[in-house]
């Protein structure tokens, strides 16, 4: 054997030969979120084991059946007894998604479990690919017996990419909505609220939650309950239609009333006139519609001095032993813009240079969100023209120079003529 092997490892027999030498040496590269031992337990190769190049051709096969890598490749050299050392090169399906089951008869922890056990490779995150789909969903049919026919399918019902098992069909639509354990807000005020956004839509849990957020939480949320959480939705077959009915536990939590308002990314000095004004209402019941209201001013008065791409962000600070809430508002205020061109379009050599010297953004100077149209609308409202057709604005933003361009346009402007202050234009 020693002789033989010799002249394996010299290159003369190695592609001929069909004997098997023991596996010394077993590793995986390349990969980033897979675990090495559970790649080599699904390659069912083991260490002493007698393999040839066929053995690693099948491991590299049930590798990639797998459905978790784009690609598998192997390497194996002589090691440093009598067998082989061999290596093998792998990349990762590159996005991986959680997974949460719907509408199951089994308890997610159950149905978890199960999978775990049946699936070596895998964590709580999975390849959205055709064979770890149907293999997941094997594992499910044989969790209920094969009395359940499940299917996986991508979902951003949640909000993020994610993978749900289900069962098979399709969904059922809701149908009508109600409300338990509410007492500050009237049930019929609830559902005329929820009902033209939720009934009509696949009855998704995370879906729905995502409409409650935006459809009744601000409800609360100008009342100062920030706590409100919605811990139960239960559905059930309505009784009218194939679609579902669907009841919303509600948890509405105490009202609280706004305390500290901080503000950060502004000079001083419009800290200082923000914070002066009274449309927080300090001291009353938290009103974040209110709250909106009043970013909404901040954002709009960056934005007219040409930080046309201001934000705002706000960190809530909870107390619940006296039920208020500090603000935190940040400021993003961004690149400022200023005027590049002003190119005006329909007007004789008389009527321009007119329009010229009453636009007040020279180019260079910050400009104003919104500035185009008003002074159209003041060129209008002051009669400079007679028989003034119709107007508009284009504005072209440049992001790499931060520069706005702006082009006026006006139709059947004659010679301008008296403005309501009776001066001649």
């Amino acid at each position: 054997m020693r002789v033989s092997l010799t002249l394996l490892f010299g290159g003369i027999l190695w592609a001929q030969t069909p004997e098997k030498y023991p596996l010394e040496k077993l590793q995986v590269q390349g990969n980033d979120h897979i675990a090495t031992e559970r790649i080599l337990a699904v390659s069912g190769l083991k260490i002493g084991a007698l393999v040839q190049k066929a053995d690693f051709d099948a491991a590299r096969e049930r590798l990639l059946e797998s459905g978790a890598f784009e690609s598998v490749g192997y390497s194996y050299k002589p090691g440093l007894k009598s067998g082989y050392d061999a290596t093998f090169e792998v990349v990762e399906v590159a996005t991986l998604y959680p997974y949460r089951f719907e509408a199951l008869p089994g308890s997610t922890e159950a149905l978890r479990a199960a999978l775990r056990k049946q699936e070596p490779l895998l964590g709580d995150r999975i390849p959205g690919t055709p064979q770890v789909l149907n293999r997941y969903t094997a594992a499910i049919r044989q969790f209920f017996e094969g009395k359940l026919e499940a299917k996986g399918e991508l979902s951003t019902d949640s909000g993020n990419l994610e993978i749900v098992f289900r069962p098979s069909g399709e969904r059922a639509n809701i149908a009508e909505v109600n409300f338990t354990g509410n007492q500050a807000i009237l049930t019929p005020l609830l559902i005329q609220k929820l009902s033209p956004a939720a009934v009509g839509i696949p009855y998704s849990e995370p879906l729905l939650r995502r409409v409650l957020d935006s459809a009744i939480r601000p409800m609360y949320e100008e009342q100062g309950r920030v706590r409100v959480a919605f811990p139960e939705i239960t559905a059930k077959k309505a009784e009218t239609n194939d679609g579902v009915a669907v009841t919303i536990a509600v948890n509405e939590g105490p009202a609280y009333s706004l305390g500290t308002v901080r503000l950060a990314g502004l000079p001083e000095a419009e800290v200082a006139q923000v914070a002066k004004s009274d449309d927080w209402h300090k001291g009353e019941t938290a009103n974040f519609a209110n709250v909106e209201a009043s970013l909404q001013k901040i954002r709009q008065r960056q934005r007219s001095q040409g930080y046309l791409r201001a934000d705002t962000s706000v960190v809530r600070e909870l107390h619940d032993q006296d039920h208020t809430v500090n603000l935190t508002i940040k400021v993003e205020r961004g690149p400022q813009f200023t005027l590049g061109k002003l190119t005006i379009q329909g007007l004789d050599l008389i009527s321009e240079p007119a329009i010229r010297k009453i636009w007040k953004i020279e180019p260079g100077q910050p400009f104003q969100e919104g500035y185009p149209e008003a002074f159209l609308n003041r060129v209008r409202d002051d009669g400079i023209f007679d028989n003034l057709g119709k107007t508009r604005a284009d504005t072209n933003i440049n992001e790499d120079t931060h520069t706005v361009d702006v082009t006026l346009f006006f139709t059947g402007a004659g010679t301008p003529t008296k403005g309501k202050d009776g001066k001649r234009r």
